[in-house]
Order: structure tokens, then C-alpha cells, then sequence
């Protein structure tokens, strides 16, 4: 799951690129990582997050609103359900 986990991290940061997302390619990837972990049932809170990419808590909360709009489009459909990923917070 683990290695699933990852490559639909990496195929969301991907997809992202396409969007106009005016943040720093880390603060993205930080809120891609958190997005991906909430649809596992490996869950990690915002704070693990943060320390581990060095992206501080508010910044990964604003790219995540950024991004919330176009999860359908950028998480893939292979890895997590459209009602899944309807139900994260906005």
C-alpha cells in the first residue's frame, strides 16, 4: 500500500503541474502528500507533515485549499473512490 501510496502521490503532483497553482513546488507536494495519506488508512496529521518537508502547517493548509477544487481531476482514479475523495474537508 505503502509503494501505492507513493506513486499516486507522485502522479498528483504531475497532474498538478498543469493546473495554474501559484505555489512553491514543495508547499504543493507537501499538501499532495497530505491529500494522499487522508484517503489511506495510514492518516497523518498536518504537524508530521510539516516537520518532515520542512513546509510550515498554514502553507500546506492554503495549497491544500488551492488544490481541493481539482482533486478529481489530479488524484488517481485508481487509487482513491470519487466519494472518498468527496468526502476530505474543503
Amino acid at each position: 500500500m505503502i509503494n501505492q501510496a507513493v506513486k499516486a502521490a507522485q502522479e498528483t503532483v504531475q497532474k498538478s503541474e498543469e493546473l495554474d497553482i501559484r505555489r512553491s513546488p514543495i508547499s504543493v507536494a507537501a499538501a499532495v502528500i497530505y491529500i494522499i495519506t487522508q484517503l489511506t488508512d495510514d492518516k497523518k496529521p498536518l504537524k508530521d507533515i510539516s516537520v518532515v518537508t520542512q513546509v510550515a502547517e498554514g502553507t500546506i493548509k492554503n495549497s491544500y485549499k488551492d488544490l481541493y477544487p481539482h482533486l478529481l481531476q489530479i488524484v488517481p482514479s485508481w487509487f482513491a473512490k470519487e466519494e472518498d475523495i468527496k468526502n476530505l474537508h474543503p
